[in-house]
């Protein structure tokens, strides 16, 4: 009977081609990687501010979302009964987001500590249980790599869009 495999040339050149097709594999997957927590991270946001305004309109009082130090290291989101925009002993969490992996996120001045909504689904800034002046603002969700990213941009209305920024302006505020 005859011997039967592979010889060493045989198994050289399928060594090649799988090297090759790594080669050109990984670079793709972890740009591919990337993007997904880019997006998560977005959406986890995206999700929290809408949270916000849902609660308010619910409870027909004024919900904050505050950050905890930055918005990469994630947010609280609270009733604000005293209306300062902190979250003070006797107000109770709602929902924490937790600090996303692998993305930046950067605010600009409107939105740079707090996101707060009134009970008519507005987004106000704290002061007064029913007023205070519009808030309206910018969050960025960049990759901490270089890539696109994306925006949020809050409306006076209180809604949030979702916008796709190249690389060159995924970076902070000036």
């Amino acid at each position: 009977m005859p011997a039967r495999g592979f010889t060493l040339f045989e198994l050289l050149v399928t060594l090649l081609i799988l090297v090759l097709l790594l080669t050109i594999g990984v670079p793709s997957l972890s740009h591919q990687i990337q993007n997904t927590r880019t997006q998560a991270a977005l959406q986890d946001l995206l999700q929290s501010v809408q949270h916000a305004r849902t609660l308010a309109v619910s409870q027909n009082q004024r919900a904050t979302l505050v950050h905890k130090g930055s918005w990469g290291d994630g947010w609280e989101l609270f009733i604000d009964a005293n209306n300062n925009g902190i979250r003070d002993g006797n107000e109770a969490l709602i929902f924490e987001g937790t600090q996303p992996e692998g993305v930046k996120v950067y605010s600009n001045g409107p939105v740079r500590d707090y996101i707060s909504f009134i009970g008519t689904g507005e987004s106000r800034k704290v002061g007064r249980a029913n007023g205070g002046s519009f808030q309206a603002g910018t969050l960025r969700v960049c990759p901490e790599n270089e890539g696109d990213g994306f925006q949020l941009v809050l409306a006076r209305s209180g809604r949030m869009r979702i916008e796709s920024v190249s690389a060159d302006t995924c970076v902070a505020f000036n």
